[in-house]
């Protein structure tokens, strides 16, 4: 079955791509469903519009999911280009310490088989078949991050090495891997309520675990990721913590963090640990 999840976001032209998905799945004589959602009126407070869309169109399809069948995955369209521009934007936005590229499979069932495939290689396909296709042209709007990364930085870096969009998309897809066995560990070992530093690690990555560690603690506790300290100031008090300064006293977003020789205790904006 395909779908196409239609956000409201764009008035006639998204109503043109849900018309144009809906007669060419019908002549292709695939089961098709249209999943219409708003996302300006559902995007939630702090919330960026593409952030919110992203979210609403994955619910939608893993709903779909779920109505169609226990086992149903659901495949979406992401390819080599989308994976090298997602290492890219990654790095813009200094989240590579907790961020790779895309998962080719994720736990809720998304699948993306066509990740090892280029755009061109896509239409190409395509064309030889005579399947039409429809461009988003918002896809052309330099004001969103992608799309300047996607219309400058890698057609530049294309040019200057050639090939250098595989290297990035390679790249990421390693990136994901080790962090995805990273992930394993910090959940198998808060899981059994021990700790994930005990081991023959590199201090860097030691670091980086229990930083990452001490995330996903405060967000249980807290029950809002806003309240989070960012990564970059959880690092540095784990590597205080780490050369065994005698006591500590660091505030980390609204919170503060105070530890000894024997016990180290988060405190809210209330006192209570």
């Amino acid at each position: 079955m395909a779908c196409h999840v239609s956000h409201g976001l764009r008035g006639a032209s998204g109503d043109a791509d849900a018309a144009f998905v809906t007669r060419l799945t019908a002549s292709l004589g695939i089961p098709f469903a249209l999943r219409p959602t708003d996302v300006p009126a559902r995007r939630r407070k702090g919330e960026s519009l593409e952030a919110a869309a992203r979210r609403l169109r994955y619910e939608a399809l893993l709903a779909l999911a779920r109505e169609t069948g226990e086992k149903t995955l659901v495949a979406t369209g992401h390819t080599l280009d989308d994976q090298a521009e997602t290492v890219l934007l990654n790095l813009h936005r200094h989240a590579g310490r907790t961020r790779g590229g895309i998962r080719a499979r994720r736990e809720d069932g998304v699948v993306r088989p066509l990740l090892p495939f280029s755009r061109a290689e896509l239409r190409a396909f395509l064309a030889a078949r005579s399947v039409p296709w429809s461009e988003d042209e918002t896809n052309e709007n330099e004001r969103l991050l992608r799309n300047r990364i996607r219309r400058r930085e890698l057609p530049s870096l294309e040019e200057a090495s050639p090939g250098a969009a595989a290297r990035l998309a390679r790249a990421g897809d390693a990136w994901t891997k080790r962090l995805g066995a990273i992930d394993l560990r910090i959940d198998e070992a808060l899981a059994a309520g021990g700790t994930p530093l005990s081991g023959p690690w590199p201090r860097a990555l030691v670091v980086a675990l229990g930083a990452e560690a001490a995330a996903r603690l405060l967000v249980r506790a807290t029950g809002a990721r806003g309240a989070v300290p960012g990564r970059a100031q959880l690092s540095r008090a784990v590597g205080r913590l780490l050369r065994g300064e005698a006591r500590l006293a660091e505030g980390l977003a609204g919170l503060r963090l105070v530890a000894d020789a024997r016990a180290v205790r988060l405190a809210g904006r209330s006192g209570r640990p």
